[in-house]
């Protein structure tokens, strides 16, 4: 049965969209995603769940609770998390007990670990780190699948789909949103949430409000399967790793890829891909491996590269963020939450640095 609370229009089907989609339906509102189609960010993610990386340490809480929200969401959804950890070597020597004894001050699960232990945890990994740190708290996702999931959750309790339509006008009626225009028409709510990844600026300048964006390219490899050879994620100097369900390895093409500013991608596909094959087989030489899958996605990156969450104005609201994936679950939480129950002070607290009206000073 369709609920009867108030009417949400979604713009974005990525993991925000269908985050905030089935929150939103769970809590009585009615819930309409509309989804242009093509690829997205979510598609085409690392899919690494943490807190270890941040910019402050606001940001660091506001991720931390992150982790906590997709433990909430896991009691009530069969998702695709794999609460294994990571393992981090990607620093040494100072800078290394350094991002240890930063981590132990905002009390995160970390642990500084030996070559022996390390070789205990990742049998597999050649020339195993002297040091490493271990982050228990930390998990990997499907993100297709747990996308996936969402959306076929929130459509189990009422929700409804437009897909295949582009959004050409968010409609205002007397100082308040309260719809959207695509070319089959118009489509009227009482809340409308932007949650369009990198289409995000364009609708936003079109409400009125404008936010600026970077230019995030990112690459990432995928091999063809091989048996199983790790546990955990792994974060070295070779760049980021981790192994899926179906035996493929995903590596992003950048080492840094947490931290990486690129605004280009400069190098042939071809010696990317190469490039990618030599750092993985440095870790797993004892493996016969080839790629199978390269993908570019742009990540939706906020001009400070920080989220952006919260109402935009009457009836509109906005959710844009890398990454959505440490931090979809909570936003979901979150912007149904205001959207339907107004700021509280958690959310308050929570989003304080990240309110879109920071970009109109």
């Amino acid at each position: 049965m369709r609920a009867t609370g108030p009417s949400v229009v979604i713009i974005g089907a990525g993991i925000i969209g269908a985050s905030a989609a089935y929150a939103l339906q769970k809590a009585g509102a009615r819930v309409t995603i509309v989804d242009a189609g093509g690829e997205t960010a979510t598609a085409s993610s690392f899919g690494w769940i943490n807190a270890s990386f941040h910019h402050d340490a606001a940001h660091f809480r506001l991720r931390e609770e992150g982790l906590a929200a997709w433990k909430r969401l896991g009691s009530k959804l069969d998702l695709p998390v794999s609460w294994r950890g990571t393992l981090c070597w990607e620093e040494t020597g100072e800078a290394l007990t350094a991002q240890h004894d930063q981590l132990c001050a905002l009390g995160y699960a970390v642990r500084e670990i030996d070559q022996a232990e390390f070789t205990s945890l990742e049998p597999h990994i050649a020339e195993p780190p002297v040091r490493a740190l271990h982050f228990a708290a930390e998990a990997s996702v499907d993100s297709i699948v747990a996308t996936n999931a969402l959306l076929d959750a929130a459509a189990s309790l009422g929700a409804q789909r437009l897909r295949g339509l582009k959004v050409e006008e968010i409609m205002e009626t007397k100082g308040r949103f309260a719809g959207i225009r695509t070319q089959a028409g118009i489509t009227l709510a009482d809340h409308v949430l932007i949650a369009a990844g990198t289409g995000t600026a364009a609708l936003m300048t079109q409400a009125g409000v404008p936010m600026s964006m970077l230019r995030r390219p990112a690459l990432v490899l995928r091999t063809r399967p091989v048996p199983p050879v790790l546990r955990h994620v792994l974060v070295s100097q070779f760049g980021e790793l981790r192994q899926l369900g179906d035996g493929t390895l995903l590596m992003p093409a950048a080492v840094d890829h947490q931290g990486d500013s690129s605004e280009t991608v400069t190098d042939s596909l071809e010696d990317t891909a190469d490039q990618v094959l030599i750092r993985l087989r440095s870790l797993l030489p004892h493996l016969t491996l080839d790629w199978q899958e390269l993908t570019l996605a742009f990540r939706p990156v906020p001009q400070d590269e920080l989220p952006v969450i919260g109402a935009v104005a009457k009836g509109l609201h906005v959710a844009c963020m890398h990454s959505g994936i440490t931090l979809g679950a909570l936003a979901g939480e979150l912007v149904a939450q205001e959207m339907l129950e107004g700021v509280t002070n958690q959310s308050g607290a929570l989003l304080a640095a990240y309110r879109p009206s920071r970009f109109a000073k």
